[in-house]
C-alpha cells in the first residue's frame, strides 16, 4: 500500500467536522514546506552572490548616475 493510499484510508475514517481540522493541518504543513523551499532557494541565491568573484558587485553607484543610465530624470 502506498503512502497516498494510507493517507486516503485515514482520511476516509474521519467525519466532516474532523476533516475540517485535518484540512487546516494539511494546509499548514503544505505552507510550511513551500516556505522552506522558498527559503532554501533564496539562501542558495545569496550564497552564489557571496561567492561571485565579479569585482563590480562591491562598487557603489551614485543614484544620479544610475538614473541617467536608465533614462530617468531626477
Amino acid at each position: 500500500m502506498s503512502n497516498k493510499e494510507k493517507c486516503m484510508m485515514l482520511i476516509d475514517s474521519f467525519d466532516e467536522g474532523q476533516l475540517l481540522n485535518i484540512a487546516a493541518m494539511l494546509q499548514a504543513a503544505r505552507d510550511a514546506i513551500d516556505e522552506a523551499l522558498d527559503d532554501s532557494f533564496c539562501n542558495r541565491l545569496y550564497e552564489e552572490y557571496l561567492n561571485d568573484p565579479a569585482p563590480e558587485k562591491n562598487e557603489s553607484v551614485r543614484i544620479q548616475d544610475l538614473a541617467a543610465e536608465l533614462g530617468i530624470s531626477i
